[in-house]
């Protein structure tokens, strides 16, 4: 019996109207893509939601539970800030017990057209996104530990995102390196600024693996980048900005309109606090003036 293919999403359960509008544009422009969406979510998803999202496209709901709960510093700083979700991307390892390919997918993301292609298979078993620019695995780091040696790993090396990914099945000892990126994130974590990424970046240098490069220009564009919306198949709202809170996307936005007309629910603010509430907004102040002396200088 031939393993199904699945697009597997993280989050936490209030982020379910997001991952809804990405499984629309996979429904739209890549319908054969999958067998199986599967979410990941911390245990707390509505039945209504969850009904809507099945509705859309077969799909598994997965508990996750974080293995380090009882260690402080896995409630504080990146990991308070993100949850501890970003590290159930590591279940993706796991998951090609069950599937011959697995596409993991950021939720604050668009996309445009087809991306198919990301379902064919590729010898190393590995596909990722290639940080731009002068980003290296020391990136994935804090600041003071940036210049540090850490065992063997080359912190200036190559670093790779984590926003969009592929495992295949034929990825050898995948469930060690699923071992792997849980032990390390343990022994590493007061190190780690982007910990889900950090880890990944070690775990293709420890078990010398070849990746398959994306192109950034294909899958990671930011949705001000406009220079690269013709071949762009994915806009990501990277940052503190999303779709749901400053940035403008009117294909975005149909797809929450419907998320609403089918009764799922709403996008709720997690500001807590006058501070909180003025920190946001000037987040969004400074990101409207960016992108307004950016058109006036055009």
């Amino acid at each position: 019996m031939r393993k199904k293919r699945a697009v597997v999403f993280c989050g936490t359960s209030n982020f379910a109207f997001a991952m809804a509008s990405v499984i629309m544009d996979l429904k739209r422009v890549s319908p054969g893509i999958a067998d199986e969406i599967v979410i990941i979510h911390d245990g707390k998803m509505l039945d209504k939601d969850k009904q809507i999202i099945a509705s859309l496209w077969t799909t598994r709901f997965i508990d996750y539970a974080f293995p380090f709960t009882d260690l402080p510093v896995f409630n504080q700083g990146f990991f308070n800030y993100f949850t501890k979700m970003v590290c159930a991307k590591f279940e993706c390892l796991r998951l090609l017990q069950d599937y011959a390919t697995v596409l993991f997918t950021d939720y604050d993301i668009v996309i445009t057209k087809d991306i198919s292609e990301l379902m064919a298979p590729c010898d190393s078993g590995i596909r990722m996104i290639p940080y731009p620019g002068s980003y290296k695995v020391a990136s994935q780091l804090l600041e003071p530990y940036r210049n540090l040696s850490i065992e063997d790993y080359d912190l200036q090396a190559q670093g790779f995102c984590a926003a969009t990914f592929v495992f295949q099945d034929h990825l050898n000892d995948y469930m060690k390196m699923y071992s792997f990126c849980y032990s390390t994130l343990k022994k590493y974590a007061s190190f780690l600024y982007m910990p889900e990424q950090a880890v990944f970046d070690f775990m293709i240098q420890r078990f010398q693996l070849v990746v398959d490069s994306l192109d950034p220009a294909v899958y990671i564009p930011h949705p001000d980048d406009r220079s690269k919306h013709a071949q762009a198949k994915i806009l990501h709202a990277y940052g503190n900005l999303k779709f749901w809170n400053g940035i403008k996307n009117e294909q975005w936005q149909k797809n929450y309109s419907e998320w609403l007309k089918m009764g799922g629910s709403r996008y709720t603010p997690t500001h807590n606090g006058v501070k909180d509430r003025l920190a946001h907004f000037m987040t969004r102040f400074r990101y409207h003036l960016k992108r307004r002396r950016r058109f006036n200088a055009s």
